[in-house]
């Protein structure tokens, strides 16, 4: 079976999941069901700053394990927003890419050509799939960009599947003409 796609957006602005569920359907892509605040303290969590939130330890505890858990339940390509991730330290990128472990992650940076991409994530996620969008997209918009990952994901992952077919198919004949 293949691996469920995980598109984790981390900013640097927040965007409102809720708006772009609809759209985000498109590509059979979900969102996770969680609070809004549940993705605010995983953020807290994994960048480890709950005193400078003015927040207890175990007020943010188990936040990003939690969106990773529901994120499996979802049985789907799961679409997340942390924007407090954009600026994660690599140890920190690192502890939360351990949470997404048996997920395909797909990085989705909305920071166009204002800021540069954060190099702790590009130093861990693949090239090639990290996608970096314009920066000031509606929810609407980036939904819609989403979507078009998701779908090109799906193709890129339904060709090597293809091509490993066809492979398997040419040895067959191979053998029988032999």
């Amino acid at each position: 079976m293949a691996k469920r796609l995980f598109l984790l957006h981390v900013g640097p602005d927040p965007v409102d999941l809720r708006a772009m569920t609809a759209t985000l359907a498109h590509g059979d892509v979900a969102v996770p069901d969680v609070a809004a605040d549940v993705l605010v303290h995983a953020g807290i969590e994994i960048r480890r700053s709950h005193k400078a939130a003015g927040l207890k330890r175990k007020q943010v505890e188990g936040s990003w394990a939690k969106v990773c858990r529901r994120a499996r339940k979802a049985k789907a390509d799961c679409f997340v927003s942390v924007p407090a991730f954009f600026d994660a330290t690599s140890e920190q990128v690192a502890l939360a890419l351990d949470g997404l472990a048996g997920s395909k992650v797909v990085l989705v940076v909305t920071s166009g050509f204002d800021v540069e991409p954060p190099a702790a994530w590009l130093a861990e996620v693949r090239q090639d799939r990290v996608h970096v969008l314009p920066s000031h997209l509606s929810d609407e918009q980036l939904a819609a960009q989403v979507a078009r990952i998701a779908l090109m994901e799906e193709e890129r992952r339904l060709d090597k599947r293809l091509a490993k077919v066809s492979g398997r198919r040419r040895q067959v004949d191979r053998g029988l003409a032999a």
